[in-house]
């Protein structure tokens, strides 16, 4: 899917224009900032577009506004309409509007083939989709960069992620995550965190999130590994 929904649309609540959702690009993540007039209701937030809807999360008082703020990984925003046109109450009926032009262009995503470990398969699944989690909070934004083919290698449990790093920071933030995998591509190793934990890893430069695979149809974001550091260029 080409994601082209960077830019600010309204929110329309009741059929009123009551305040402004601002989307951008960070990195691997989208970036959705909300913010509106106060309401007595619950205001559950949804984007609409071409027809389809994608989920955002509750609005909270912060001051005298609503606000909302979230990020979604591209795998989080498959069922998100490819082109937002506005904002609006999760379950209404869409508005007929004009839609918000796009800003960027999404690179091209991962084509994944048989990897060398026998249990696990290495592609992008066509099920559904279910709804991204209430809180996200990725580790930090990073440039995306140009990948060797990562599904051709040999991807491994890996029990231990820290004794990849040598920086006290990398060894720390490896105590949150499980169920994670590596590869090795010559004096560099690949390390896929399962994204959900990717995305609450404390917010540190220590772990580097340069791209994602998916393995038996579970997002893992990759970091990739050279000389006990994590680093972003491929």
């Amino acid at each position: 899917m080409d994601i082209e929904i960077t830019g600010s649309y309204p929110i329309i609540l009741d059929g009123e224009t009551v305040g402004e959702l601002t989307v951008t690009r960070q990195g691997l993540f989208w970036s959705f900032e909300a913010e509106c007039e106060p309401r007595r209701e619950i205001v559950r937030l949804s984007v609409y577009g071409d027809g389809s809807e994608g989920y955002l999360g509750t609005m909270e008082p912060i001051g005298d506004m609503l606000k909302l703020t979230k990020k979604f990984s591209r795998a989080a925003l498959r069922e998100f309409p490819e082109k937002i046109s506005y904002a609006g109450q999760k379950g209404e009926l869409e508005y007929i509007i004009p839609e918000a032009p796009a800003m960027y262009d999404e690179p091209s995503e991962i084509l994944g083939r048989d990897g060398g470990f026998p249990l696990f398969r290495a592609n992008r699944p066509d099920d559904d989709a279910q709804s991204p989690p209430e809180n996200h909070n990725p580790p930090f934004e990073v440039p995306l960069s140009p990948l060797l083919n990562i599904s051709e290698l040999e991807w491994h449990p890996c029990a231990v992620p820290c004794s990849l790093f040598t920086g006290l920071d990398e060894k720390r933030a490896c105590r949150y995550i499980s169920g994670a995998f590596v590869a090795k591509d010559n004096d560099v190793h690949l390390l896929a965190v399962p994204e959900e934990i990717a995305l609450t890893l404390p917010d540190t430069n220590a772990i580097r999130f340069v791209d994602e695979i998916i393995f038996s149809d579970s997002v893992y974001l990759i970091c990739r590994i050279k000389q006990g550091k994590s680093v972003s260029e491929f």
